[in-house]
């Protein structure tokens, strides 16, 4: 058995405890909460005890600021979701990456990355990601373009990547970690990766499966 199917059953566990999409899912939980019992006692059990500009400001409260609070913190909880592996994977035409990367005798770079633990959460966002605000800008607006295509069925297969993987997401881990720089190819070529003249992938083989060995995205059921 090779040395990295060993570690295909050992990789570590995502860190455990709270996290920035379930703090945000329970901050619009509760401000909605508030929103409708506030709403309710105000107006069927406090309105004849409370002054009229008090009713107002509570009904302010009650009207726009806590459904404010609500909506930016469900929208923050998609956001921080959307990052989540699962959330590739609730799109079949995902399916086929995902379980590559789950699979322990797959070589692609993403199952030997996920074997590794080297990135334990959010694998997929952690690489197609460009990093700073406008990698994750970027990253959105490709998302919203794939959902998009998605849900009017006017995706093509088979699927290609619309644009260019930049050295710079591989080298952001890998450019500083001891196994990277004791390779003197890595030095020699230092200047050519930075610059994209030569990609990653042409050394240390496919990210994900090649088309022909993945497996069928649609089926098509004949009357």
């Amino acid at each position: 058995m090779r040395a990295w199917t060993v570690l295909a059953m050992a990789a570590p566990e995502p860190p455990h405890g709270a996290t920035l999409g379930g703090t945000l899912e329970v901050l619009a939980l509760f401000a909605m909460g508030v929103a409708l019992v506030g709403l309710v006692l105000v107006e069927f059990v406090l309105k004849s005890r409370m002054a009229r500009s008090t009713y107002r400001w509570t009904l302010l409260l009650g009207l726009f600021i806590l459904p404010g609070v609500a909506l930016l913190g469900t929208t923050g909880h998609m956001f921080e979701s959307m990052k989540e592996v699962e959330s590739c994977q609730s799109c079949h035409v995902m399916e086929p990456f995902v379980v590559d990367m789950h699979d322990p005798r797959s070589a692609t770079l993403a199952a030997r990355h996920y074997r590794s633990g080297a990135i334990p959460t959010k694998q997929c966002y952690a690489c197609h990601t460009g990093y700073g605000i406008f990698g994750t800008v970027e990253a959105k607006r490709d998302g919203f373009r794939h959902w998009l295509l998605y849900v009017t069925d006017t995706w093509k297969e088979p699927l290609t990547y619309k644009g260019t993987y930049p050295n710079a997401n591989c080298l952001a881990c890998h450019a500083t970690s001891p196994t990277f720089t004791v390779v003197e190819s890595h030095g020699a070529l230092r200047q050519q990766l930075a610059n994209d003249e030569m990609n990653c992938f042409t050394c240390h083989g496919l990210p994900h499966p090649a088309r022909p060995t993945r497996a069928p995205t649609r089926v098509t059921i004949n009357p």
